[in-house]
């Protein structure tokens, strides 16, 4: 495993982390097809993107849409299983509300999402974290195919492995530094990530590119 020391859980939460969860029941070929197709526009510029930052983000994993992840929402793709998608984060987002004693109606949550495809030694999504506090922001992602495959987190001084599974979305706090491991199977690896943050956040954020979690 990758040498962590450097990255410490920075969540200020008083209650113990824990992972939401919700199973889906969506077209697993038809979104992997979709997303594969939508990475080849990206790839060839035929969707359009919003303005690029001046740094290289994540160039080891050599997926352009996890380096351009803030450029585009995948919220935003006209398909009906990202909305299915959408309201499980939603759904996961008011668990954990309660679970962490706050209240979602006065956040204003809003949510981002991008995709990640990548082939197992061509690059792979190394150690990061979304942001430091912990709640009220939250991280998560799904698993269009991604099994078997093992997502790495560091949870206070402790590694907790995330077993994936295919159609399963999931919601953590932000502050734990997290990475995927390696897998040995040919074939494209592909999740969906998202943040779900405050209303207040959208001062400091780019526009016309978060959706309100009504």
């Amino acid at each position: 495993m990758d040498n962590t020391t450097h990255l410490l859980s920075k969540s200020r939460s008083p209650q113990p982390h824990k992972f939401f969860e919700r199973h889906l029941d969506n077209d697993l070929t038809l979104m992997s097809n979709y997303l594969q197709e939508q990475f080849k526009r990206i790839e060839n510029g035929e969707i359009p993107l919003g303005p690029q930052l001046d740094y290289n983000a994540f160039p080891d994993t050599n997926s352009i849409t996890t380096s351009e992840w803030y450029r585009f929402n995948a919220f935003q793709f006209y398909l009906p299983e990202m909305f299915n998608l959408l309201r499980a984060v939603k759904s996961m987002t008011l668990e954990a509300c309660e679970y962490y004693g706050i209240n979602f109606e006065e956040q204003y949550y809003h949510a981002q999402a991008w995709f990640n495809i990548n082939y197992s030694h061509k690059g792979k999504l190394n150690w990061h974290d979304h942001a430091e506090n912990g709640a009220p922001t939250f991280h998560g992602y799904y698993c269009v195919n991604a099994e078997p495959s093992t997502t790495h987190y560091k949870v206070g001084e402790n590694y907790v492995d995330n077993i994936n599974k295919n159609n399963r979305a999931i919601l953590s706090e932000t502050g734990h530094p997290h990475a995927m491991a390696d897998w040995d199977w040919e074939g494209p690896r592909i999740t969906i990530a998202y943040d779900v943050f405050p209303g207040s956040y959208m001062y400091t954020a780019w526009e016309q590119h978060w959706v309100p979690l009504l």
